[in-house]
């Protein structure tokens, strides 16, 4: 009987040793066969990223050679044809907000409350909101201004003005009060029409809304990127 037990514990150990060798074999495997994929993967990663970089090269170049084209083409007209062509452009700049405007106008100042909140009046009441800049840009286009800006950024017709949190996002770029909008026009006019407008009255209840004329002011132009993008029927 100890001599049996003796023989199926050297079985036992040589099957174990048998079983754990397998093991390890087929682990070593694994390894290779995980480390050979790993190294696929970066390969096929590092084509795919000098495709893309090859691409953009040839791309940027097409269009290098395209500008350079256009270029000479232009430097290469007449005189007689520049000169109408410059004028055309240099009003469609003007007309677009693109180029800084200087004359009299008026200058408005729209902050946050200063003074502490009534008891249970909501806080949101002491903040300046995207609506009301809106509401002063819109007076004052109404009123006869040709360049507008609020805090620096030349309002165009593309221009966007909406609530991001407690701050105002002009242009794509988050502004905190006070908000300072500059117009360029008749100032009689534009202070005529902040002081006549209700809207503009009741708010200044809750914040604190002050303008006054100026005999000289500068609006800069739009530095932007100017792109529009048109819809199109699909074709069916």
């Amino acid at each position: 009987m100890v001599g049996w037990t003796m023989g199926g514990s050297w079985r036992w150990s040589l099957v174990l040793g048998v079983v754990c060798m397998v093991l390890g074999m087929g682990l070593s495997q694994q390894i290779r066969l995980v480390s050979r994929l790993n190294n696929t993967t970066r390969v096929q990663q590092g084509r795919i990223l000098t495709f893309l970089v090859t691409r953009t090269v040839e791309q940027n170049q097409t269009l290098k050679n395209q500008i350079d084209n256009l270029l000479d083409r232009v430097n290469n007209l007449p005189s007689s044809a520049v000169a109408p062509m410059a004028e055309k452009l240099a009003v469609a700049k003007r007309m677009a907000g693109l180029t800084p405007v200087e004359g009299p106008g008026v200058e408005v100042t729209l902050h946050d409350a200063a003074k502490p909140s009534y008891p249970g009046e909501p806080p949101v009441y002491q903040l300046v909101h995207d609506q009301y800049v809106l509401h002063v840009v819109a007076l004052l286009s109404a009123a006869g201004a040709t360049a507008i800006s609020i805090n620096g950024q030349r309002y165009v017709s593309t221009t966007s003005i909406f609530c991001a949190g407690p701050t105002i996002r002009i242009n794509g770029i988050n502004y905190g009060s006070p908000y300072v909008v500059r117009a360029v026009g008749p100032p009689q006019a534009l202070l005529t029409a902040l002081s006549d407008d209700p809207d503009v009255q009741g708010w200044s209840q809750l914040v604190s809304i002050s303008y006054r004329a100026e005999s000289r002011l500068k609006v800069i132009g739009y530095r932007g990127q100017v792109q529009f993008n048109d819809a199109r029927p699909a074709k069916i």
